[in-house]
């Protein structure tokens, strides 16, 4: 049973993975700025990157109202929570470079890492038409 998308959904949905390669671009930025000087704009890139995690997170919302009773996809959208879970550690930590760095290669990265091919196998079919 697949679920039809009108335009609007298959926009949102078109937008929605889109935004997951720039979020995991974004993460790899922010990764090489801890140990290449010449990347400057991490802690902005790290900004972005929250901002795109809570845009990502409101969007879970209508993605659990479009594909309602499908299961595999329901699954795939709650297991964003442990993205959000790891970015919350950072919460009043953005200024401790040690501790920042910590967080994002040993936590929020590898969380976003296992979550994005997850949820990308169960939307792209639905961008592939």
């Amino acid at each position: 049973m697949t679920t039809k998308l009108d335009e609007k959904q298959y926009e949102l949905v078109s937008q929605y993975v889109g935004m997951l390669d720039t979020i995991e671009e974004a993460l790899m930025y922010v990764e090489a700025s801890f140990t290449n000087l010449s990347k400057t704009e991490g802690d902005r890139v790290l900004s972005d990157v929250f901002m795109a995690i809570g845009q990502i997170s409101e969007s879970n919302l209508l993605l659990k109202e479009i594909f309602d009773g499908r299961e595999d996809i329901q699954q795939a959208l709650t297991g964003f929570d442990t993205v959000t879970d790891q970015a919350w550690k950072l919460d009043g930590q953005l200024n401790n470079n040690s501790v920042k760095q910590s967080i994002v290669q040993e936590k929020l990265s590898p969380a976003f890492s296992k979550w994005k091919p997850s949820i990308e196998n169960e939307l792209n079919p639905y961008l592939t038409h």
